[in-house]
């Protein structure tokens, strides 16, 4: 064995010392400067979450923190880093505000707003608020694609005492769609086209309806059904106080995803972060997909549930690799032109960058 004289050793120690000493630094400026990313708490963002709470980011040398609000709150927090630190959290919210199902109802137009004001650094958000952002030139860029309905993952459903024999007997009912982007009032106008009904004309449409009342008004028979997503149904249906009409199968559902979109000044001046932030997505969804299909988690909760099925519907799916698919963005760019959510289409290769899904696909 060679000998190291005294002063090899010592300058060897040295070496060693401040080598730690500069990943010393480097992890606590990552710690200070965290990647702020805003959440809205989905099916078809929810992988975002588990990558969050499975310390995927960290794995990556990335720390990230994600944001995000009450359904009827102005307050923006941080969601905790365990699912059972969420969970306490939400039963809490929902004591103090008597409210159901508060958690992470951030809309996609609010976390482009922060965004854009600099507050936050990234977000999910859905293909209609994208769109709808990028049509009036707001500074951001999607660089990967998270959830998507493969399968319908909303339905029209009706009060259970609402008996509908043939279409014809949907006049003069009252439906709603949900509060989001203009995407969900879209698909509610697509579905009465297909049937022969005029909006306003030969049905009462209520759009922009908070999950909250989406219930509460038909449990108190206020409206006679509408646009739902997946949870909801099975909720309402279980509980006696709904039925499925018809799943989403009138158009292609896949127009309904989600992406996740960085301030584009942040992709430019930290492209290493945000090649973390996907790297870590893209691990995720791989090792989701690796698991077998009995030991997938079905428990209907929110954020760790891998399957669902409910009357020809499921939750939404992640693809891998997870690169944007431009074509079910210009088939919604399409229809918010028709239903005069926008005033032009855009080219949308300046707003979407796919070389992080590329780089990231190679790591694994």
């Amino acid at each position: 064995m060679l000998k190291m004289s005294k002063k090899y050793k010592a300058l060897l120690s040295m070496s060693l010392l401040l080598v730690g000493g500069v990943f010393l630094v480097f992890a606590v400026r990552d710690q200070e400067n965290p990647v702020r990313i805003g959440y809205f708490h989905g099916g078809r963002v929810n992988m975002i979450y588990r990558t969050f709470i499975n310390n995927y980011f960290n794995q990556e040398g990335v720390a990230v923190e994600l944001y995000t609000k009450n359904l009827y709150g102005d307050e923006i927090f941080k969601i905790p880093k365990t699912d059972e630190e969420t969970l306490t959290m939400l039963l809490a919210r929902e004591r103090q505000d008597s409210q159901r199902n508060v958690f992470g109802k951030m809309s996609g137009i609010e976390i482009v707003d922060k965004i854009v004001k600099g507050e936050f650094d990234g977000g999910t958000i859905g293909e209609s608020s994208f769109l709808s952002s990028i049509q009036k030139g707001l500074p951001i860029v999607a660089v990967a694609m998270l959830g998507y309905d493969a399968v319908p993952g909303k339905a029209i459903i009706l009060r259970s005492d609402v008996k509908i024999a043939s279409p014809d007997d949907l006049r003069g009912k009252t439906l709603i769609s949900r509060r989001a982007g203009p995407g969900d009032a879209i698909f509610l106008r697509e579905f009465l086209g297909d049937i022969g009904l005029v909006p306003g004309k030969d049905v009462t449409v209520i759009d922009q309806v908070g999950e909250l009342d989406a219930e509460t008004w038909l449990e108190e028979k206020k409206i006679d059904g509408g646009l739902y997503h997946l949870v909801a149904v099975k909720r309402l249906v279980d509980s006696g106080v709904a039925y499925v009409y018809r799943p989403m199968d009138w158009m292609d559902s896949a127009v309904s995803h989600a992406l996740l979109v960085f301030h584009k000044d942040y992709v430019a001046n930290h492209r290493e972060e945000v090649q973390r932030v996907v790297q870590a997505y893209v691990k995720r969804v791989a090792y989701e997909k690796s698991i077998p299909d009995e030991e997938k988690d079905r428990s209907w909760n929110k954020g760790l549930m891998l399957e669902g099925e409910f009357e020809g519907m499921e939750i939404p799916t992640y693809d891998l690799p997870p690169k944007v698919r431009v074509d079910l963005l210009e088939e919604m760019q399409r229809l918010l032109r028709e239903y005069g959510e926008i005033d032009k289409a855009v080219g949308l290769n300046n707003f979407i960058d796919m070389s992080f899904v590329e780089r990231a696909m190679e790591t694994l």
